[in-house]
């Protein structure tokens, strides 16, 4: 059935909140106050955030699904990229498995691609609904319970202090220098801090030295103990710091918790956490053979896709290039497109790339897998010779497989704190 799918208009929301309604139950409420309200926030956004955008889906006049994209500028490799974004992807439940989301997200993917983007990301409802799209996973989430004593502290509380609206330039200035030196960070808007204050339950505590902001927290207090008011546990929401030293005075500021929280719940990509507080074991008391304690549960969330190869490419580190001349051949499958591979020839030479479509003469070596692995391997979520052992990723001369593997490669895994 055609679908015709284009940006909502103020008097259609109504209707994509009922469809959002019922697809999210979970953080949604069935009621006309909570409805109006969300339509009220949702048209507001549309009309004043000029990086979100709602577009419908309609079949025969009928709005029967919708989403919500978003315009990025992330850090690639230490290049600032645009990169496109989906969320609040939602489908009529009187219209399900009649492959809405699937031209919903076809969309989406031919937006950002007309667009000039080489790449998109998304966090999935099913990883493996959008696997077999061609999205790949990023970095795992893990999430620690860590007891507040556990964090290190400092000689004194020195440049701690409580932030507010009023500290906003400061924050987004801190963030996002952040951002510009860690690969997979998305830049934070005025939105995102608008956000970020009309949260009453959100606590913010930053650390100053010389009038600059070099790190902060936002964390809310949630109850741990039903049948003891006094049981709470501290939830970070975001933990952002520049230099050692501002990592040392936030922790000093979780230290000093002891008294009033009894776990501090931290997401982080950083799985190396165990290495800097003192007790690392997360109070499930759950051994793994043989004698392994548990610190963190992990999960896989944000997936990104590369939607133009040779642009996404060219964002590679030339330091990481071949130091002789040097031809790769690239066969990469995207069946949510097309049943035939495309071919790019990537030739290396003096510290420059050029990537050629549908040549492959003369290769070095040639590789072949799908785009998903090719989305992972080339943002550095996964290396070459991982996808190579697990049988992902084919090449015809597995000796040059250090090549390839510096090629993909990177010091830290990407890093994207961003909710949407």
């Amino acid at each position: 059935m055609e679908s015709n799918i284009r940006k909502l208009e103020k008097e259609e929301f109504p209707s994509f909140v009922e469809i959002v309604v019922n697809a999210y139950p979970g953080t949604t409420k069935n009621t006309a106050e909570f409805k109006q309200k969300y339509v009220d926030s949702l048209v507001s956004i549309q009309e004043k955030v000029d990086t979100v955008h709602f577009y419908g889906l309609f079949r025969k006049d009928q709005l029967i699904g919708g989403m919500r994209i978003h315009h990025f500028t992330m850090n690639v490799y230490g290049k600032l990229i645009e990169a496109g974004g989906v969320g609040l992807v939602a489908v009529d439940l009187l219209h399900k498995k009649e492959k809405a989301a699937k031209d919903l997200i076809d969309y989406f993917i031919s937006y950002f691609k007309e667009k000039g983007n080489s790449i998109v990301m998304l966090y999935p409802f099913r990883p493996d609904f959008y696997k077999n799209m061609g999205f790949g996973y990023g970095t795992k989430m893990n999430q620690y319970q860590i007891e507040p004593v556990s964090f290190p502290k400092a000689a004194t509380k020195e440049g701690l202090m409580y932030l507010d609206s009023s500290h906003q330039e400061l924050i987004k200035s801190c963030a996002n220098r952040f951002a510009r030196s860690t690969h997979g960070m998305i830049l934070k808007t005025d939105h995102d801090l608008d956000i970020l204050f009309k949260n009453p339950d959100h606590k913010l505590v930053g650390f100053m030295e010389n009038g600059e902001l070099q790190g902060y927290i936002v964390f809310t207090f949630k109850n741990a103990d039903n049948e003891n008011f006094l049981m709470n546990n501290l939830i970070v929401k975001e933990f952002i710091y520049e230099t050692p030293k501002a990592l040392t005075q936030l922790c000093h500021c979780l230290h000093t918790q002891a008294d009033q929280v009894n776990r501090i719940i931290l997401n982080t990509p950083d799985d190396d956490i165990e290495f800097l507080i003192s007790e690392s074991r997360n109070g499930s008391n759950h051994l793994i053979p043989s004698v392994y304690h548990e610190t963190k549960t992990s999960g896989i969330g944000l997936m990104y896709k590369i939607i133009d190869v040779p642009k996404f490419l060219l964002h590679l580190p030339a330091e990481h290039f071949p130091e002789k001349a040097y031809k790769l051949g690239l066969i990469v499958r995207d069946t949510f497109h097309s049943d035939e591979s495309q071919k790019w020839m990537l030739s290396f030479e003096k510290g420059k790339l050029t990537v050629d479509e549908h040549v492959l003469n003369s290769t070095d070596v040639e590789l072949e897998l799908d785009i998903s692995d090719l989305s992972s391997m080339a943002m550095g979520a996964v290396s070459a010779d991982k996808l190579y052992q697990y049988g992902r990723l084919n090449i015809n001369k597995p000796e040059d497989l250090a090549v390839i593997k510096r090629l993909f490669s990177y010091l830290q895994k990407p890093t994207c704190t961003k909710a949407f």
